[in-house]
């Protein structure tokens, strides 16, 4: 199971693009979002962590916190606009292999 973090506003829009992400992994991801002044509490076994368009400036900081542990990346403006879930698992299976 790859366990992804979504780092957001607390908003719905990243709820929908979590649900997105498990729905065409069709199991092998479990995806949670959270704000980002919660995301530091729920760091264990993830593999890697998104951030919405709307906190891309928070990727240094989040970076800063878990070191090269765990890749961080911002999710693009437009996969993220268009909910395109396949995309987003494109890109976190690039980060995940190297």
């Amino acid at each position: 199971m790859i366990k992804v973090m979504l780092v957001c506003n607390a908003g719905l829009s990243t709820s929908m693009m979590a649900k997105k992400i498990e729905v065409e992994g069709k199991g092998e991801f479990e995806v949670q979002a959270y704000g980002e002044s919660e995301y530091q509490q729920h760091l264990d076994g993830i593999s890697c962590i998104l951030t919405g368009p709307q906190v891309r400036y928070l990727i240094e900081d989040i970076k800063n916190v878990v070191g090269k542990t765990i890749p961080v990346a911002g999710i693009e403006p437009r996969v993220y606009g268009t909910m395109n879930g396949a995309k987003v698992i494109e890109q976190i299976r690039k980060m995940i292999e190297g």
